[in-house]
């Protein structure tokens, strides 16, 4: 029987899916409007090649500050109710919430599963940012309390500039405490174990 599909459609399948779990492991979707998993998605899936087809760290960063203002406009936080009283007005999401998103979907998608392929993704795993939570920025502040002049205490109030002081924190630590033998992304998945564990308040 001829096969009814290509490899490029193979391709985009993969891709898609791909996206689809960095997206629902991001644990940042509870937070958006209804329909905005499909927006991301879409957004993500348009602007990807650009991230696949980079050449260096700039390029990179391009990328990512591009998307994350998009999703600045085009993203919003849900509106809470309790007891049908509205507690939370919609709004539109933080530059952090989107770069958290982000930063998930890049690590699934190049970190995990070594897109675009394994040349390219060993490149750019190098450059993908450390998709940092509350508990990560609590603890970085304990090492650096005065490199950002008011720290954020949640991701909701993280700016474009505070991600980046943040970024900067995060590549700072791993050069002072782990000799740089780590990737932002691998500072992310340690740390994260470590911060959740029961016995987490004796993380040094």
């Amino acid at each position: 029987m001829k096969a009814l599909i290509n490899t490029t459609s193979v391709t985009e399948v993969r891709l898609r899916n791909i996206i689809e779990v960095g997206l629902d492991v991001s644990g940042m979707l509870r937070l958006f409007e209804k329909g905005s998993k499909d927006n991301l998605r879409s957004a993500i899936l348009r602007e990807v090649w650009r991230l696949f087809e980079s050449e260096s760290k700039t390029q990179f960063h391009e990328f990512h500050a591009s998307f994350c203002d998009w999703g600045t406009h085009n993203i919003r936080l849900a509106e809470k109710t309790k007891n049908g009283i509205v507690t939370k007005q919609s709004r539109p999401a933080s530059y952090g919430q989107i770069a958290k998103t982000l930063d998930v979907v890049l690590k699934v998608a190049v970190y995990y599963s070594h897109l675009p392929d394994c040349r390219r993704s060993q490149l750019i795993s190098r450059w993908l940012n450390a998709a940092v939570d509350n508990k990560m920025m609590a603890f970085l502040r304990r090492y650096y309390p005065q490199d950002i002049k008011l720290w954020p205490t949640t991701i909701e109030r993280v700016d474009k500039s505070a991600y980046a002081a943040i970024q900067e924190t995060v590549r700072k630590f791993i050069n002072e405490k782990h000799g740089g033998s780590i990737t932002p992304v691998q500072f992310d998945d340690i740390y994260w174990e470590a911060l959740n564990r029961p016995e987490a308040s004796s993380v040094k």
